[in-house]
C-alpha cells in the first residue's frame, strides 16, 4: 500500500454549505504515502442547528512525535453535548490494518450523514460516492473490533478529566455516537472507566 489518499475515492464532495438549512460537512483529509513514517488525518465536522448549534468533530488520525498523541486514534469533540473532546487508542499492526480501518472509518461517516438527513435530505448522496462505501462494511466491522481492543487494552482519554461521571452518562444517551462506535463498546468505556477508579481507591 503504496499511498493514503480516501477523499479522491469515495467523496463526491469535501465542502456542503447548505444556506437553507444552515448545515455545512467538512471533509479533511491530510494524505500520505507511507503512513509509518508520514501522519495521516481524516476528519468530518458537522454544524447544524437545531434550536442551538450544534459543532461535532470525528477523525482517525496518526501524529509523529513530539505530537501529544503520537499513536493511531479515533478523536471525537462533541462540545455542544456537553462531552467534550475524548479520543480512543487503536493499534493497527501493518499498513493494510491501517488502511482497512480507515475505509471503516469512512463506511461510519455514512451513518454521521445519516443522522443529518432528517434535515436535509439526500445529503449523504451528495457527500459520499455511496456505492462505493457500501462496498466497506467488513472494514466498519474491523474498526469496531479495534474500537473495542483499545478500549479494553487503553480505555479512553478525555482532554478535560473533570465531570467524567456525567459525560459518560450523556455519551451513552447520544445516539450519533452509539450509531458509530455500537452500544457493546460504549458500555465498555463504562465498565473500563469505574474498574479504574475502582482500583485507584484500592491503591
Amino acid at each position: 500500500m503504496k499511498g493514503f489518499h480516501f477523499s479522491k475515492i469515495y467523496f463526491n464532495k469535501l465542502i456542503l454549505d447548505d444556506p437553507e438549512t444552515k448545515i455545512r460537512v467538512v471533509i479533511d483529509e491530510t494524505p500520505s504515502l507511507n503512513i509509518s513514517e508520514e501522519e495521516y488525518s481524516l476528519r468530518i465536522t458537522t454544524r447544524h442547528e437545531k434550536g442551538r448549534l450544534i459543532h461535532r468533530n470525528y477523525a482517525i488520525e496518526h501524529s509523529l512525535p513530539p505530537s501529544k498523541h503520537d499513536f493511531p486514534h479515533i478523536q471525537f469533540k462533541f462540545h455542544t453535548e456537553e462531552i467534550g473532546q475524548f479520543r480512543i487508542r487503536i493499534d493497527f499492526k501493518d499498513q493494510e490494518e491501517y488502511k482497512s480501518g480507515i475505509q471503516g472509518f469512512i463506511y461510519k461517516i455514512k451513518e454521521i450523514l445519516g443522522h443529518l438527513e432528517q434535515f436535509k435530505k439526500g445529503i449523504t448522496n451528495e457527500i459520499l460516492i455511496i456505492d462505493m462505501v457500501n462496498k466497506l462494511k467488513e472494514d466498519g466491522s474491523f474498526l469496531s473490533e479495534k474500537i473495542k481492543e483499545g478500549i479494553k487494552k487503553y480505555s479512553i482519554g478525555f482532554d478535560e478529566e473533570s465531570g467524567v461521571r456525567d459525560k459518560l452518562k450523556r455519551l451513552e444517551q447520544n445516539q450519533l455516537l452509539l450509531g458509530f462506535m455500537g452500544l457493546e463498546n460504549i458500555e465498555l468505556i463504562k465498565d473500563s472507566y469505574y474498574k479504574l477508579k475502582k482500583k485507584g481507591r484500592n491503591n
